[in-house]
């Protein structure tokens, strides 16, 4: 079975050396690894081209990352695709593993992995974080109706298929989620590998970009078209709202995050409201906002903006 590995890559150049090296040091070696540069003003396709004959290097205008992977995609000459963000990393046996999985599975379209979070502090140091484990195959309808489940970095798909579904939509700002449902209705079969075969970086200093408002009209949008219709119509609206509810409480988090303190706690106030029996953790978050908000108000002028949040 052929393999090509998709690699993304924009402003990556303090990241792709080790990225490739960890798909170098694979046990299986992928037949090729196409690194789509999106319009870096860094040195990313520089390292890149001079770093092995496997590695081939598209130079491109910036269009994110939903465009270069299916540019890549559309460049591959490999029966499957395994895709690989620019600063993950890999663990040697990961496309072994996965590999494995599909020749013992021949009529599966898409094998996933579990993760790793490996926090970066802005050092050259990662420290090992949580293990963020995937649902089983009998269990990734349930699971991808529910949020995301797995990444792109830890996936390997069938290129035909990735095609037939036309990719992923670059219109999207959860565009792996939007992805992996539109495979599960086109009938894809799923096969996991549990290990955590992926290290996922995280950025210790810096607000989560999955979770603002962007995300959240996302997230609803991906609901509406592709999961509330498929919902039993008996439990329809009660799911709906619990999953709803989740999406808010991830957006009040983020933005409470990033300062925007008003904006949080409407947003979480709504979860609260719209779920009053869901994830009862919201109610100690809820509190704290509101306690910060009443000392911010009672507080002096010059004290004001250290109380935010």
């Amino acid at each position: 079975m052929s393999l090509s590995v998709i690699i993304p890559a924009y402003n990556s150049a303090r990241y792709i050396a080790e990225t490739l090296r960890s798909v170098l040091r694979q046990t299986v070696l992928p037949d090729e690894i196409l690194v789509i540069d999106d319009g870096s003003t860094d040195e990313t396709a520089s390292i890149a081209e001079g770093f092995s004959p496997l590695v081939r290097v598209f130079r491109r205008r910036n269009e994110k990352q939903a465009a270069s992977r299916n540019f890549g995609v559309l460049q591959a000459k490999g029966e499957w695709i395994a895709f690989l963000d620019s600063d993950d990393l890999w663990e040697p046996n990961k496309l072994e593993r996965q590999m494995e999985e599909l020749a013992a599975n021949p009529s599966a379209d898409v094998c996933y992995t579990s993760r790793v979070e490996m926090l970066d502090d802005g050092s050259n140091t990662l420290h090992r974080g949580k293990v963020i484990e995937v649902a089983k195959p009998s269990e990734v309808r349930q699971a991808l109706f529910r949020n995301t489940n797995f990444l792109p970095s830890a996936v390997i798909v069938r290129r035909s298929l990735y095609l037939a579904v036309g990719g992923f939509d670059s219109r999207v700002s959860v565009e792996d989620w939007d992805l992996w449902l539109r495979l599960l209705h086109a009938g894809a079969r799923f096969v996991a590998c549990p290990e955590p075969l992926v290290q996922y970086r995280t950025y210790m200093h810096r607000p989560n970009p999955y979770g603002g408002m962007a995300t959240f009209h996302s997230k609803e949008d991906i609901h509406r078209r592709l999961i509330y219709p498929h919902l039993p119509r008996a439990t329809r609206w009660y799911t709906r709202n619990k999953i709803r509810s989740e999406h808010e409480y991830c957006a009040a988090y983020t933005l409470r995050a990033a300062g925007e303190s008003s904006q949080a706690f409407r947003m979480m106030l709504r979860s609260v409201l719209r779920a009053p029996f869901y994830y009862p953790y919201r109610y100690k978050v809820l509190a704290h906002m509101l306690y910060t908000r009443l000392l911010r108000h009672n507080a002096p002028a010059e004290h004001q903006e250290s109380l935010a949040g």
